[in-house]
């Protein structure tokens, strides 16, 4: 494969674009540092409701006006959208905001969270592991800094994460097993390397209430997934 792309997520992007304009063969490439790769079918990322997994099921837990963060193709913002909520769809994909706009979100904006700086929210949802953008356990701390100054007084934050494998399934990751490193790639164009976290519950959890969050699983999983609130302790 050849890197062809400047920004990580531009295969991912670009993988959306392919399916939306007709392809819906499309498919997006993980590789893991570790050596593993990952097929994903592009069709996941337009799943409707019914299809949603346990813990995207965020929509009895809303309240408020809404920020959906890196909201993609927007399966959930239309969700809570045709509930009644007011909702604010970011993502920092130019493709993604596209794909948003022509499926009727009203209000979709191509913004990168971490320097995202608007008006203030009832709820911010952060699924498809998005929580991941601060990429080690030690950027747990700056995520939250920012999502409470886009809270509002008893304001929530929503997240979907998972447990990743311990070492003993992969030798050669060192550290804490959820923080990955991978790059993407499609139909052989691939984009530089970038990190996500994957975090455990427990984990989460203790990284949450050292920064004054309290923090409750409203889902769980047998694989280790979860849902949670976070809160911010004011």
């Amino acid at each position: 494969m050849r890197e062809s792309y400047n920004s990580p997520l531009e295969p991912f992007g670009q993988a959306l674009l392919a399916y939306w304009q007709g392809n819906e063969s499309a498919v997006l490439i993980l590789e893991f540092e570790t050596g593993q790769k990952k097929s994903l079918s592009v069709s996941e990322f337009f799943r409707s409701h019914g299809d949603f997994f346990p813990t995207e099921n965020v929509f009895e837990y809303c309240r408020g006006q809404i920020l959906v963060v890196r909201a993609g193709t927007g399966v959930h913002a239309l969700e809570l959208e045709k509930r009644g909520y007011e909702v604010t769809a970011i993502d920092i994909c130019p493709q993604s905001v596209h794909i948003m706009r022509d499926r009727g979100i009203k209000d979709a904006w191509q913004q990168d969270f971490l320097q995202f700086d608007g008006e203030r929210f009832d709820t911010l949802i952060m699924l498809g592991h998005n929580i991941g953008m601060c990429e080690t356990l030690k950027g747990i701390r700056g995520l939250l800094r920012r999502c409470e100054r886009l809270l509002r007084p008893g304001g929530q934050l929503l997240v979907n994460s998972v447990k990743e494998p311990g070492s003993a399934n992969f030798p050669s990751h060192k550290g804490y097993p959820g923080e990955l490193k991978f790059r993407l790639s499609h139909e052989g164009n691939v984009g530089p390397w970038m990190r996500w976290l994957h975090v455990d519950f427990e984990t989460l959890t203790s990284h949450a209430l050292e920064c004054g969050w309290s923090m409750v699983k409203l889902i769980g999983t047998e694989e280790g997934g979860f849902l949670a609130r976070l809160n911010p302790c004011l």
